[in-house]
């Protein structure tokens, strides 16, 4: 019992020993967002990283906040990506981490170059969140690290926010990977970048970001764009390619023996996709499915919402399949297949996949035929007098 009791007390005695490959937080410096620019040589790139300030977040919250931001950037150039951060790494005192990194933002002009480089070398890093989303600047995107906080203490949590809320798309690096890995197309959030005036401090600017729509890539280059309207309803269309939209909303108007207008929240909202196969080729055919509460309701000639209800509902399905028709043509136009229906090819008949691989961006782009349906049912129409 005696030696039992003190193999026992050297076995609880050696799993308090420490890591010997610890470092300690205080010699860290984490990085939550990474900026992509087009350097000005041409072959070079800009990497920035915008890093929180530990003790400036913590006086943040204290009735008397410290001056200055809480959270710093610094920006070098070098011919790639890897070269580039391990500069920035060369100049600062703590060992940089991004594992915690929570957005990538690319720049236009870096963009329409190729970021292949760049999805490279995020999957060589062992540390790096795939799940890490990525989004593009309508210009630099060093100037989205820049932004103006108010409802956040980082830029970079507004622009993750932007995403992990559903706005538009929710795009990943690993969905950039795994399309590129498949020959597809995919998209992701397009940032606009704006000077507005201060609303605590009036006289001063600052500066805002917001949704512009959506950068549509095709092998690893910005190949087109989309508008916020073409945006809402590819989003939808594209379903979990997109994640989960959140709440759109469509308006309508009419003047048939009467000028009126409505507006339907949509409370539920998904699509489905079915390929038929014809001697043609394949024909894919969209459909969107959703329930809505009319919240905004005007009539002329005092019609009620209950009275007109198949007519609205006739009005919104029509709305919402020429926004995503639409969308579906930008997409053809830029030859990026972003809804990845050659894959649906190549699951449902491997064989016209065989036929069409070689030439499937050429297909997709002029010969592909997708039809869209929308089948929409109002789940109340609000209050009455």
């Amino acid at each position: 019992m005696r030696l039992f009791k003190l193999v026992l007390s050297v076995l609880l005695l050696l799993s308090l020993a420490g890591c010997g490959s610890k470092i300690e937080l205080d010699k860290l410096t984490f990085v939550f967002g990474l900026y992509i620019d087009a350097g000005e040589e041409p072959g070079t790139v800009e990497l920035t990283i915008s890093a929180p300030l530990p003790n400036r977040l913590l006086s943040s919250t204290q009735p008397n906040p410290g001056d200055g931001k809480s959270y710093s950037m610094v920006s070098k150039t070098a011919s790639t990506v890897a070269d580039a951060f391990a500069l920035i790494q060369r100049d600062l005192p703590r060992r940089l981490e991004i594992s915690h990194i929570k957005v990538v933002v690319l720049g236009k002009e870096y963009a329409r170059q190729g970021i292949d480089e760049s999805l490279e070398w995020f999957k060589r890093q062992p540390e790096f969140p795939l799940g890490t989303y990525i989004m593009t600047a309508s210009g630099k995107a060093k100037a989205a690290a820049q932004l103006s906080a108010l409802f956040e203490q980082t830029p970079d949590q507004v622009l993750m926010n932007f995403s992990k809320e559903n706005l538009l798309f929710a795009t990943t690096v690993r969905d950039c990977a795994l399309a590129e890995a498949s020959n597809m197309g995919y998209a992701m959030n397009l940032l606009s970048l704006k000077h507005r005036t201060d609303p605590l401090e009036p006289g001063k600017s600052m500066h805002w970001a917001g949704l512009q729509g959506l950068a549509l890539f095709h092998k690893a280059k910005l190949s087109g764009t989309l508008n916020i309207y073409e945006s809402r309803a590819f989003a939808w269309a594209a379903g979990h390619l997109a994640g989960s939209f959140y709440l759109p909303e469509y308006s309508v108007t009419w003047d048939d023996n009467g000028q009126g207008s409505a507006s339907a929240l949509f409370l539920s909202n998904k699509a489905s996709l079915h390929t038929r196969f014809t001697e043609d080729g394949p024909v894919f055919y969209l459909k969107l499915k959703g329930s809505a509460s009319i919240i905004n309701y005007h009539d002329s000639l005092g019609r009620g919402a209950e009275n007109l209800s198949p007519f609205i509902v006739q009005k919104l399905q029509k709305a919402v399949v020429k926004e995503v028709s639409q969308a579906v043509r930008a997409t053809q136009e830029a030859g990026a297949d972003v809804l990845q229906l050659g894959m649906q090819v190549e699951w449902n008949n491997p064989g016209e996949w065989k036929r069409l691989k070689e030439r499937w961006e050429d297909y997709y782009s002029h010969d592909a035929q997708i039809k869209v349906s929308a089948d929409i049912k109002i789940q109340d129409i609000g209050s009455v007098k």
